[in-house]
Order: structure tokens, then sequence, then C-alpha cells
């Protein structure tokens, strides 16, 4: 994937270009993957006395962690409701809390290092799609009041119009007030700015080609370097490879999300689009997300098709298709200009769950955020330094999740046609 041509890059604030490895180096942890989770891996344990070498095949922020909407939303893929039937009240509510905490975690690590990210507290819309799909909020609204006392606001369809001007979105919503917007990519420049602070070393342009195992640690190698060090940690996601590990890549399903960003609206129209400058999801499969940018631009994302384009970061048949979506979600935009594109990837797991845990090997790892990465990440780089300093074991209910190997993984391409056929039609009738 080439660099993105994204809103975010354009308005990053100043970075530092960073050496590559280059001959033999010695630390205490080796981390692999420059986004937020391997960067705030770094961040935690350098804070705790503990040092850290972090190598990254690109620059800081380059993948998903930069290219990103910039949403930071409470919840996993699965509903609260659903997590509770499955894994039982009392994980269900320790996930809940962990999708509050991440977003605060996110809200302090910034104010503490000073890192201008742009936050955003207007809380975050999840809009029906169908009728029905209203119902379903309005339980879920229901059951995490009742369960876990926690508040969210259930948007009637008479009083939608206060929240969203869209011809598609007239069956009601639910706001969650814990949810807040960012720019994702200065939060990973400020991180990294911080961990060298603090201590930690930075690689970038350094892809590794292999992790091996020995009596008395790990060497991460690359073309022109290598590293030991005591421990190692995975934070590379969406892009794994079977360099770094194979059980690793074969347990997610790298998916690619694009985005567009508009040219700057009237400030009198976007107002009208989003009254409340909420961020947005609706609860569609295929689904739709966006946000108003500070400068009065709208981002919009989507998922505009499972299987890997041919360069798809500059295919203009998928951004023509997501400005078609935007357009039909705010048909006012219809001649508005988009001035940035760009896609990234992010990682599915076979429970639409992320995880953290260790390697049969010994690598620590976490991965399959499964689109909310940009809030969980900076929690699960914090709990994996913790059991690093502490020598402990992840007693966590993200590290009680068993990591699947998804079946038949070297047929993935065929495996995500199928669910992206499957997925439009139920999202037509159901």
């Amino acid at each position: 994937m080439q660099n993105a041509n994204s809103y975010w890059q354009a308005t990053a604030n100043n970075t530092k270009k960073r050496p590559s490895l280059f001959g033999e180096q010695k630390t205490e942890v080796t981390i692999i993957g420059g986004g937020f989770s391997g960067l705030a891996t770094s961040y935690f344990l350098n804070c705790l006395g503990i040092k850290t070498i972090l190598i990254e095949q690109h620059s800081i922020g380059w993948g998903a962690s930069g290219r990103n909407a910039g949403m930071l939303t409470t919840g996993f893929k699965k509903s609260t409701a659903v997590l509770s039937k499955k894994l039982g009240t009392d994980r269900a509510k320790e996930l809940l809390k962990m999708s509050v905490d991440c977003i605060r975690l996110v809200d302090e690590v910034a104010k503490k290092e000073k890192i201008d990210c742009s936050l955003n507290y207007n809380g975050g819309l999840k809009l029906a799609y169908k009728s029905k799909h209203f119902d379903a909020l309005r339980r879920e609204h229901e059951f995490m009041l009742e369960k876990f006392n926690y508040q969210t606001e259930i948007i009637p369809p008479s009083d939608i119009e206060k929240e969203i001007n869209s011809p598609i979105y007239a069956h009601g919503g639910l706001m969650d007030p814990h949810s807040y917007a960012f720019h994702p990519l200065n939060y990973a420049i400020g991180l990294g700015d911080a961990v060298e602070r603090l201590g930690g070393i930075i690689y970038e342009n350094s892809q590794v080609t292999s992790v091996n195992k020995f009596k008395d640690g790990y060497i991460v190698k690359t073309e022109d370097g290598e590293i030991v060090s005591n421990e190692v940690v995975v934070a590379t996601n969406g892009y794994t490879t079977t360099n770094t590990n194979k059980k690793l890549t074969k347990s997610i399903m790298p998916i690619e999300s694009h985005v567009i960003t508009t040219e700057p609206l009237p400030k009198e129209l976007s107002k009208r689009l989003i009254p409340h400058n909420r961020v947005s999801i609706d609860t569609k499969n295929f689904l739709y997300y966006f946000r108003m940018m500070e400068d009065y631009r709208l981002l919009f994302g989507g998922r505009v098709s499972f299987v890997k384009k041919n360069n798809s970061q500059n295919n203009p048949e998928l951004y023509e298709v997501l400005r078609r979506n935007m357009v039909t979600v705010f048909p006012e935009l219809k001649d508005t200009k988009v001035d940035y594109q760009w896609g990234g990837t992010t990682a599915f797991t076979f429970d639409f769950m992320p995880h953290l845990g260790k390697t049969e090997e010994g690598l620590f790892y976490m991965t399959g955020f499964c689109g909310h990465g940009a809030a969980m990440s900076t929690l699960l780089g914090k709990i994996i330094a913790s059991s690093i300093a502490e020598k402990n074991q992840l007693d966590n209910v993200l590290g009680d999740l068993p990591l699947t190997k998804i079946p038949f993984h070297n047929q993935r391409g065929k495996i995500l046609s199928l669910a992206e056929n499957y997925l439009k039609v139920i999202d037509k009738i159901s």
C-alpha cells in the first residue's frame, strides 16, 4: 500500500525523520509496529523504566493508525447484550468498562504529554438504517441501563433531524456521550515524540525479516540489522506478515476500509447536516461512518469491498462508490468536490473481538481490533506493558479469549467475496 493522500497527512504536526535499524542493538523489549498499539506499549514501558526499541517498516502512524476516521467510539463489533449472553454478565461488564476506559486513557495521555490532536468531546451517534434497527437500538439502550447503569440517549424518529439531516436516517438513533473524535496521525506523532523523550528508541523504514527465539531471549532481524531483547511485542494488526509469526497471520483477516474528505463546506451547511458535530456510524453490516472536521470538511468512510482490489489505495472506482454513498446520505453534497481519498487496513478475528496474549514462542501480541483500534489499542498497550514489567499473566477478559485460526485462510479471497455478498443481501432484507 502506497502513501495515503489523506487529510491527516495534509494537516499533520511536524514530525522528524528517524533512522533505519543498522547493525546489532540490544534492549529489554523489542516492539514491532509503529501504530497506536506499538507506540502505547513502548510509551508505558518507558514510563515504568523499561527500555524499548520500536521498529516500523514505514514511518510512525503510516498504517491504520494514521488512516482511520479519528473516531474514538465505545463498544465492540458485537453488542454488549450479545457479549453478555455469550460470555456472561461479569465479563460483558468488564468489556464495557474497558471500552470507556480506553477512550479516557487516550484523553489522559494526550493531555499529559501535551499532544495536539484536536480532541472533540461531542459524543457519538449510532443511526438506525431501518425501523427494525431502531427497535434493536432501543433494546440495547434499555439493556445497558438496566444491567450496567450505563447511560445512553435514545433519539426517536421525531427528533432525529436535530442530530442529522439525511433522508436515509429517519428511523432514529442512539447517542453515546462517551465517544470522542481526534486527529489520529497527530496522536501517533505525539506518542512517538513522548516515547523518545522518555528514552525509547524508534527506527523507521525497517521491515522485519524474521523473529527467532534463543535461550535467553529473541533476535528480531531486518535487512540491515538485528535487535537482541528479552521480550518481543508484535503490534502490527492488519499488517501482520508471516515474517513475524505465521500463527498470528492466519488468525486475522485483513480488511480494507476507504475514506474520503470533501472540500470545506459553508459553515451553515455543515451545521445543518450534523448539528451537534457528533461522530456517526449506522447499523448496516456494510456500514457508513462520518464526521465533520474542524475546518468544516465532511469525512466519510466505509467498507466498499471486503476483497482486496489491485492498487486499492488509488483505485478511482472505490472512491467513486464511496462518493455516491456519501451523496445518498447527504444529497446536498452532490456537487461537492472531494479533496482527499485514502484507504487503510484493519484486522478481523474469527470471533470479531480484539485479542491480546502470548504466542507459543512467547511473543506478546495484540490484534484483531475489528475497526475499534483507535480507542482500544492504547489501553491494550498499557496492559501488555504492565504484564511485562510485573512479569505476570495477562489477567484480562480479552486475554482469556482463544485466538482461533481462521478456517481456509489460504482461500481468504474467496471467503471474503462470499461474506461480502452475503452481508450485502442481509443489509437489504434485514
